[in-house]
C-alpha cells in the first residue's frame, strides 16, 4: 500500500465526519432519525502547497493510484484525535491544480476516508467528564492559579 509522503495543508482541509444516522423527513414537525450502519467513510477535503517538484510528486502518485483505484493509500491525517493518524483513503475527486504562483503550486483533491472504529466506552466517558466541567482545560487552572499560589505570588 502506497503512502502519500506530503501532508495536507493543516489551514487547507476541512472533515466530514461520516454519518451514522439516516434522517427521514415528515410532513410536520422534526424529522426521524435511526441508527445505519456504524463506520461510514469520511470525505476530507484536502490541499497542498509544494513547489515543482512536489507538485510532480503529487501528479505522479495521483496517476499510480488511478492504475488500482480499488487500492486505498495511506495518509497522514488528523480526524478522530487531535493528533496525526494513518487512515486509508481513495481519491474521490480527480486531482487539482488550483494555482500556480511563481513557482508555488495549491493542488486539491477530496478523499475518501476509511473510518477507524471508535471506542464507545471512551466517547462516552469523555463526554459525561466534559459535561459542565473544565477537565479539557487544566493547563490553565495549574498556571494561573496553582503555580502563582504554590509561589505565593
Amino acid at each position: 500500500m502506497n503512502k502519500l509522503a506530503y501532508c495536507v495543508r493543516q489551514s487547507g482541509y476541512t472533515v466530514e465526519h461520516g454519518n451514522n444516522v439516516i434522517q427521514q423527513q415528515l410532513d410536520g414537525g422534526p424529522s426521524r432519525y435511526r441508527r445505519d450502519v456504524r463506520g461510514n467513510s469520511h470525505m476530507v477535503s484536502s490541499s497542498w502547497v509544494t513547489g515543482e517538484k512536489g507538485y510532480q510528486y503529487l501528479v505522479a502518485f495521483f496517476n499510480v493510484w488511478q492504475r488500482n483505484p480499488n487500492q486505498p493509500f495511506l495518509a497522514s491525517l488528523i480526524i478522530d484525535d487531535a493528533e496525526l493518524q494513518e487512515y486509508e483513503c481513495f481519491f474521490k475527486s480527480g486531482f487539482r491544480l488550483d494555482s500556480k504562483e511563481a513557482k508555488v503550486y495549491t493542488c486539491s483533491a477530496t478523499l475518501e476516508v476509511k473510518a477507524k472504529l471508535r471506542d464507545d466506552t471512551l466517547d462516552d466517558t469523555l463526554v459525561a467528564l466534559g459535561s459542565g466541567s473544565d477537565i479539557f482545560e487544566p493547563l490553565e487552572e495549574l498556571v494561573n492559579k496553582d503555580f502563582p499560589n504554590a509561589l505565593g505570588v
